[in-house]
């Protein structure tokens, strides 16, 4: 039988009058609202960083992904959402999740966000440096399952790492070795480098994120967390220790099903956000995403 986790208390996520989580807005790593965007970031382990993209950005962005997307079906589909069909979209990636591309993407559009300096200055006021290492990843789209649910994508919660490996393990030796071994000749070492963190009693701080690219509601759907997970997962990875009978010390991808963890699916709170706002989280949050309910489209870039 898996251990309780009455004990951990998440923390109330505070929202405003529109219903969007508390953000951040900042003029250089280190300002004033820097160290508040940290402190909030230490306390809940994500945060909301405002106007990281600009409008303007944003809608080239969502241009760019039905370029992608279309390359993928290999026919124009952007303005005829019954063309948004199983059989098509069956053809663009991780659909179930709402993924667009298998691994990494590497459009110009994509690059050019990458480098965007209100980006950089988010990740480096959490981070406390403006030394950045940056993976790459891809795009994400939830088609709207209002008059639809059979488009709908699936409720998870995961991890992007192995948590028992990580409390267990005595330094970053198994890290640096699969590191080591990345050539990049394929796009999923991209992913392999993501998640691999390291260990606790190192302590690497590993930051995730995503770009909302448009105003994105809790009918939305997408991207969800246990608020304050990051502080309790040693605890939690010990405390269901058994859960090595399925997933092994060595998977680096942790989905856990509501029925094993009905608790923290309780907990997690969708991260309502305004678009161009980057929502950055610790690589110990429990996170995923929830299916999109609304008629409006969910776009966001990883």
């Amino acid at each position: 039988m898996m251990a309780s986790t009455t004990k951990f208390q998440s923390p109330v996520i505070p929202r405003d009058s529109d219903g969007f989580v508390k953000s951040f807005t900042l003029s250089s790593y280190n300002c004033p609202e820097a160290t508040e965007a940290r402190t909030f970031f230490e306390k809940y382990g994500f945060v909301v960083i405002a106007n990281v993209y600009t409008p303007e950005q944003c809608n080239d962005t969502i241009s760019d992904i039905w370029n992608v997307i279309e390359s993928f079906v290999r026919q124009p589909v952007r303005n005829d959402e019954q063309l948004w069909t199983p059989e098509i979209w069956s053809r663009t990636g991780i659909v179930h999740e709402g993924i667009i591309g298998g691994a990494s993407l590497w459009t110009r559009q994509i690059l050019l966000n990458r480098q965007t300096p209100a980006l950089h200055t988010a990740f480096a006021s959490v981070l406390g440096t403006e030394n950045l290492l940056v993976n790459q990843d891809r795009y994400g789209m939830f088609r709207p399952a209002k008059k639809h649910p059979e488009r709908s994508t699936t409720t998870n919660l995961h991890l992007d790492m192995n948590p028992w490996l990580y409390i267990d393990d005595d330094d970053n030796s198994h890290q640096l070795e699969i590191l080591s071994k990345l050539r990049y000749k394929s796009d999923i070492d991209w992913i392999t480098e993501n998640n691999e963190p390291g260990c606790a009693k190192v302590g690497e701080l590993h930051v995730q994120g995503l770009v909302n690219l448009a105003d994105n509601l809790e009918e939305d759907g997408g991207f969800w967390l246990v608020p304050g997970f990051h502080k309790y997962l040693p605890q939690w990875a010990a405390d269901h220790r058994e859960m090595l009978n399925i997933y092994g010390h060595y998977n680096q991808f942790i989905m856990i099903g509501r029925k094993y963890i009905p608790e923290l699916y309780d907990a997690a709170c969708h991260i309502s956000s305004r678009a161009g706002s980057a929502i950055l989280w610790d690589q110990r949050t429990m996170h995923g995403s929830r299916a999109n309910c609304s008629a409006r489209p969910r776009y966001a870039q990883f």
